[in-house]
């Protein structure tokens, strides 16, 4: 058995206090120790921060490891061995190929990058963003080629599986040849990699002026999530965790210029907006991420979403300001290693940013309506009620609203005696038989019907509108990412760990009917989705109703409402 103590004790100098032991918290600034180890318990806690819990959640939350690579690493280091979970074959065969594809791909890449005259164009390209051949090599970048069917004929003559290249996207049908062509054609190719080093995915950028996409990226697969994947965290692990601190920036490039200058505990996403998963990730590693986005409207409209997410589960957020104009890439290239360490140092608490962007440009009444829908929404996750209470208070000053405003966006309004009564939005349609509908779409997902596994890439958390049916999803699906098998002791003490026991009984007691269960679950999944989508529409039209034909926001619902009619009509 590790103990715990022997433990810690390789991150914290603890000092005995008692029976127990006492030590400076790892997990936040502080003068006074206030982490306390009980070897009789063999459990810590911070009396600083509440962080606590046992060895393994200790090695969670300071290597920023899942639970069965905690195991395995105490394993390792006691001599004992920890057996694998028993992950069905086809599954494993599947996840490799995927690996093998997008490595065959990745190697391509970087030989027509390195090696070909026709490379000459992306080699002209990263020079000019002063991004060095070393460096290419460092992060794997590479170059698809202009020729339409390059990887296709690799592919071929190396006998590597067609049919998985296309379900990556790697390469796509052809409707006059009915054979395939490449999907990436002339573009520099930055490989995703997972957590541990391996390429899941591709973000491809184009090299035609003014071309549209200018980024291209590759689709979601089973080892390959956009909304809980970083872009260099395979590098930036280690910094991270030893610095305590993350650098987030929205590009590629942005990146890799950081970690060309020292910053190494940068990381980007992939080509979409933070998520609460990505706030999930970044947590494990730290407490403390500092947003440095792209000078312009969009970028600091972006940092007030994703400043709202991560303060939302728990990090404590600061946003770097830089010149107008400049992005994290030519700012970094411009100032210097020491300079830009100095703008980092002088990054505005989230809430202190919050307050510049309202004060250096007042919005107008919409403007600041859409501001406060987006700070709303993003701290959505806020999983802290005192803490949330501490917020709302600053952010209701900064904005310019009663702080009931924000909390009956969040919050149940208390009834008489302060009993938690309905919330203040309307409740969407027909809750009681859309909760029983999103209990036995669990359910199949459970079960692992035929179709699950595709099913479990069209659905998001967001998808269900019953609240507990949501945070059981996201306990589901951390699960699934960590093969936590779920009938297992490890589920059944995280769903109680999480209050969600009870809800986990009901769903393990909804009937699934005889019958074709792959068209159940497809049909199922379809109306969980229809449902969502028709809540939306409707939020656009009370919303399309009071503006101005012509106003640039009543454009972009119009926009987004076709969007969505698009989207339900191809459920």
């Amino acid at each position: 058995m590790a103990d715990i103590v022997e433990v810690i004790s390789r991150h914290v100098e603890l000092r005995r206090a008692g029976t127990n032991f006492k030590g400076l918290c790892p997990f936040h600034e502080e003068k006074t120790p206030s982490f306390m180890v009980s070897p009789d318990k063999q459990i810590f806690h911070c009396f600083g921060c509440g962080k606590g819990g046992n060895v393994f959640t200790f090695l969670i939350e300071i290597e920023g490891v899942s639970f069965p690579e905690a195991v395995r690493t105490l394993g390792r280091q006691y001599g004992v061995e920890v057996a694998e979970r028993e992950v069905p074959e086809e599954v494993r065969t599947r996840n490799e190929n995927y690996y093998r594809a997008n490595e065959f791909a990745s190697r391509l890449y970087e030989n027509l990058l390195a090696g070909t005259r026709g490379g000459d164009r992306a080699r002209r390209y990263l020079t000019s963003r002063k991004i060095p051949p070393e460096v290419w090599a460092e992060f794997r970048l590479g170059y698809s080629g202009p020729g339409r069917e390059q990887l296709y004929r690799a592919a071929q003559k190396e006998k590597r599986p067609l049919d998985v290249l296309r379900e990556l996207k790697l390469i796509v049908s052809h409707t006059d040849t009915k054979g395939y062509v490449d999907y990436f054609r002339e573009r520099v190719m930055f490989p995703i990699h997972s957590a541990s080093g391996r390429v899941i995915a591709f973000g491809a950028r184009t090299l035609e002026k003014d071309a549209e996409p200018k980024y291209l990226n590759s689709v979601e697969s089973p080892i390959y999530s956009k909304r809980r994947t970083l872009f260099g965290l395979h590098k930036a692990r280690d910094a991270i965790r030893e610095s305590r601190s993350a650098v987030l920036v929205e590009g590629y490039t942005d990146c890799i210029s950081l970690h060309m200058n020292g910053f190494v505990n940068a990381v980007a996403s992939c080509g979409t907006a933070i998520t609460a998963d990505h706030a999930g990730v970044l947590r494990r590693l730290t407490q403390k991420v500092i947003l440095v986005p792209d000078a312009d409207h969009a970028g600091l409209q972006a940092a007030v979403v994703a400043g709202a997410v991560l303060l939302g589960a728990g990090i404590d957020v600061k946003v770097a300001r830089l010149d107008p104009g400049a992005d994290p890439d030519t700012a970094v290239q411009a100032a210097g290693r020491e300079k830009f360490g100095k703008i980092l140092g002088g990054a505005l608490d989230y809430l202190e940013f919050l307050d510049y962007i309202m004060k250096d440009k007042p919005p107008t009444p919409r403007e600041r309506e859409a501001v406060i829908h987006r700070v709303t929404a993003g701290l959505a996750e806020f999983g802290d009620r005192l803490r949330y209470e501490v917020v709302v208070q600053d952010l209701a000053k900064i904005l310019g609203v009663d702080a009931e405003v924000l909390r009956g966006r969040r919050w149940p309004k208390r009834g008489p005696g302060g009993a938690p009564g309905a919330p203040e939005n309307k409740a969407p349609r027909g809750t009681s038989g859309r909760a029983r509908l999103e209990k036995t779409l669990l359910r199949l997902l459970m079960e692992e019907v035929p179709g699950a596994a595709e099913a479990r890439e069209k659905i998001d958390s967001d998808d269900f509108s019953d609240e507990k049916c949501r945070e059981y999803y996201k306990l589901l699906d951390s699960a699934w990412d960590e093969n936590i098998d779920l009938g297992s002791s490890t589920f059944q003490h995280r769903a109680e760990g999480s209050g969600l026991e009870g809800l986990a009984a009901e769903i393990a007691l909804v009937p699934i009917p005889p019958g074709d269960q792959e068209r159940l679950l497809r049909d199922t999944l379809k109306r969980v989705k229809g449902l969502k989508i028709r809540d939306e529409l409707d939020v656009l039209r009370e919303k399309l109703r009071d503006l101005p034909e012509d106003s640039e926001e009543a454009v972009a619902y119009v926009e987004h409402y076709a969007h969505l009619k698009r989207a339900l009509s191809e459920l």
